[in-house]
């Protein structure tokens, strides 16, 4: 009897101490927890996604790419997949599973490694948002003491909401939704049982049980949640019995569809306006006017003219390479073509090739990798030997010969074309003046995202380009399009130094007097510094100063013939007033931006084009929202676009006409051709483009703006205006029309050779008829220019 007393003290001692430790342990592990504040305000990183108007997905930005779902729109099969595989008792234990974690060490016994986990659901929502990952066993005795404080602050469904949103599961997927659009390109509700066991299996190992990495290791833990769905009566047997049937098929990782200069644009203004951290922090639904199909004819227009003005440069040297390192390049080659038969290549596309023998007649044989071709020999003038060049190098002849890397081009019928990587650069902008949105923006023949923004960043020349903005201005100063100036030869002193000036025109011919319109349509240089002189150059750059510039002008005659510096976006922002009724607004690339509660944070409407912001500008939420500036009058935007149509019609841009459809433009080239423009615009649609080389250097004497960028304008229009209606420029009130002579500018008479039908501000139009006299000779060289 003594023995049983004591031993019952010794219990009863033991217990007490077993209690105290425990309470000890207890207060000294749970005094410095941390709070459950992150669970209950739970904002965790998300994705930020840009959709198009009608609501396909474009691009991502993300840290982590997680898409928060709320706990009832995660279906039940998901669900359940997830707890047969990690804790199939959670809706029954407090927060840790003592049995489990028995079993879990036994397991891990025998096995002598780490075979199974004993944390439940809740144990890994406490690691994974309030603890470290750090293996001890401190570690482990917070996390049980959290996990019990977690399931008495939060319901199970909380817990198992936080869990599914929050976890890793392999190929940069956060959460299950994240997951199912990474792995299989589908929402929660298109997943198949058989899919959602394959995403239950992962958290064991996301790494090792990647389908797309592992396809067999992954398939066997499907099919081993699959068995515990079953067990556990979280799946039927039939059910699973299909399930494990099912190939695991795994959706290639969704591409950006936002290219070019475009998505560098929309992210460079994102990161302007909201910071680069809440960009790919805070799940941002961002929505822009992106025509998929109006960029991709852009690129191939500016890809196909640059390698058509590559056609007319001279032929560099090319690469050689000796017979026994020929096998390795053609393998290189072949590989990085698409898999499969080859297919014929684009007209905007270039791949290397080896010549491997030069025929007697001078015909090629070359290997691209895949295909071999016999070329007829080309017709193209080599460039010659830089002088530093050393001679010893020089001893090569200029011709081609076997072993020579070249490069070619799809012909557009299955054949190819020689050419070489491009010297030339170009760079297209084009705005719907509809809707005074962006419609397609692109940097250059080979842009990349994050490379150098010719359309924003490139300050070239614009030459004649620059010239409508002129004349407008002189129309704003009372002139007309029959006013007449003088385009004669002049020579200008140098105040400082014994320097002069002797602007020319184009073949260096001169008119004698014209009217503006002339004058325009037919890029004269001496008459359009007249004009300067006429209007006073302080008049002008004043004037300059309401376009969408973002620097003053000099105070130069020389500015006349834009002999100054400007990015292709600006000037072509600049036509998109004369071609609005002499509004100022900006193109629109971001129309809304709202943030992970569907909050708007900014809207964007083209100031021509918001209502609301005209009836009441305090309502506009953002500068997105401001109303359009009217700068020149309605009359004078009309006059200069008639004018400039007349350019289409009648001057330096007639390649235009091929358009067919009225339109409105003006060439641009700079001396030595090493700049060429050509912006122009239709009632609908305004594209300006620029082709140049990186360094300002001569491209030859034929790469005028007709030659080097109207061409990939009227690609482009040709495509943008595919199946829309065509519309004529309407003139607003205020304008007055009379038939008058074409040369003198005065009213036509029975006598008159070529009248014209001219658009006048009301009251301005000529009275006057012109005197009769004797005939003199035109000289027409000018009138076949394309400066």
């Amino acid at each position: 009897m003594r023995t049983l007393s004591i031993i019952l003290k010794i219990v009863a001692s033991l217990s007490v101490f077993t209690v105290i430790a425990v309470t000890i342990c207890y207060l000294y592990f749970s005094s410095n927890l941390p709070e459950l504040t992150k669970l209950s305000a739970y904002q965790p990183p998300l994705v930020s996604r840009i959709f198009n108007t009608d609501g396909e997905l474009l691009a991502e930005y993300a840290d982590e790419h997680r898409i928060l779902t709320p706990f009832e729109d995660i279906p039940e099969q998901l669900r359940n997949a997830f707890l047969a595989a990690e804790d199939q008792q959670f809706y029954e234990h407090p927060g840790i599973n003592p049995a489990r974690i028995l079993s879990a060490a036994l397991a891990n016994i025998r096995a002598g490694r780490t075979v199974q986990g004993g944390s439940t659901i809740t144990q890994q929502v406490a690691k994974n948002f309030l603890l470290s990952s750090e293996k001890k066993l401190s570690r482990k005795i917070r996390e049980a003491i959290l996990s019990y404080r977690i399931e008495q602050a939060f319901s199970k469904n909380d817990i198992l909401y936080l869990y599914l949103n929050h976890i890793y599961l392999g190929r940069g997927a956060y959460g299950v939704t994240s997951a199912a659009w990474r792995y299989f390109g589908k929402r929660l509700d298109e997943l198949t049982l058989s899919e959602c066991a394959m995403l239950a299996g992962l958290p064991k190992a996301p790494s090792y049980y990647a389908p797309h990495l592992k396809p067999e290791a992954a398939k066997k833990r499907r099919n081993t949640v699959l068995y515990l769905m079953e067990r556990s009566s979280f799946a039927k047997s039939d059910d699973v019995k299909h399930a494990l049937e099912e190939a695991l098929t795994v959706a290639p990782l969704p591409q950006n569809k936002l290219t070019n200069a475009y998505a560098n644009e929309v992210h460079r203004q994102l990161v302007q306006k909201f910071g680069l951290q809440t960009l790919r922090k805070q799940g941002l639904n961002i929505i822009i006017p992106y025509n998929a199909s109006a960029e991709a004819h852009a690129v191939r227009s500016i890809r196909e003219g640059i390698l058509d003005v590559e056609q007319r440069q001279l032929y560099r040297i090319p690469d050689h390479h000796e017979p026994e390192a020929w096998p390795a390049l053609i393998e290189k080659w072949a590989a990085a073509q698409p898999e499969g038969e080859p297919q014929p290549l684009s007209k905007d596309q270039i791949i290397p090739a080896l010549i491997e023998k030069v025929q007697r007649n001078g015909d090629l044989a070359i290997n691209d990798g895949k295909r071999q071709w016999l070329l007829t020999k080309p017709q193209w003038q080599w460039q010659t030997w830089p002088k530093e060049m050393p001679a010893d190098t020089k001893k090569r002849k200029l011709t081609w010969i076997a072993g020579d890397e070249i490069v070619l081009q799809g012909d557009g019928e299955g054949g190819v074309r020689l050419t070489q990587q491009p010297s030339i650069e170009s760079a297209l902008y084009s705005i719907d003046l509809k809707y005074g949105t962006v419609l397609a923006r692109v940097g250059g023949f080979d842009f990349n995202f994050g490379d150098f923004d010719r359309v924003s960043h490139a300050q070239r020349q614009p030459g004649s380009a620059f010239k409508p903005l002129l004349y407008a201005t002189a129309l704003e100063q009372g002139l007309t399009p029959a006013s007449i100036v003088m385009d004669t030869p002049v020579v200008f002193d140098s105040q400082s130094t014994d320097n002069f000036w002797r602007p020319e025109n184009y073949k260096n011919k001169f008119a004698g007097p014209v009217t503006l319109r002339d004058a325009l349509e037919h890029s004269r240089n001496l008459a359009s510094i007249k004009l300067l002189q006429n209007i006073g150059i302080r008049t002008f750059t004043d004037k300059l100063r309401d376009f969408p510039f973002d620097h003053d002008f000099p105070q130069q005659l020389a500015l006349s013939l834009g002999a100054t510096e400007a990015p292709l976006e600006q000037l072509t922002e600049s036509y998109a007033i004369l071609a609005s009724g002499g509004k100022k607004w900006s193109p629109v690339s971001i129309q809304q931006v709202e943030d992970r509660n569907g909050k708007s944070l900014h809207r964007s409407v083209a100031g021509h084009r918001c209502q609301v912001c005209h009836v009441d500008p305090v309502l506009s939420v953002s500068q997105g929202m401001r109303p359009a500036e009217q700068i020149l009058e309605p009359t004078t935007s009309f006059l200069i676009t008639n004018m400039m149509k007349g350019v289409i019609d009648n001057g330096t841009g007639r390649r235009a006409r091929a358009l067919r459809r009225p339109a409105a433009g003006k060439t641009g080239t700079t001396n030595k051709q090493v700049d060429a423009w050509f912006i122009g615009y239709t009632p609908q649609i305004l594209t300006g483009v620029w082709t140049g080389r990186d360094t300002p250097t001569p491209m030859g004497k034929s790469e005028t703006g007709s030659h080097a960028a109207l061409p990939t304008w009227l690609a482009f229009m040709q495509s943008a205006h595919k199946n829309k209606e065509v519309q004529s420029f309407t003139p607003p009130e205020g304008i007055e029309w009379a038939l008058i002579d074409r040369k003198t500018g005065k009213l036509a008479n029975a006598e008159t050779k070529s009248p014209l039908l001219e658009a006048f501000k009301e009251g301005s139009a000529p009275t006057e008829e012109p005197q009769t006299g004797p005939k003199t000779e035109e000289n027409g060289d000018f009138f076949d220019s394309d400066i």
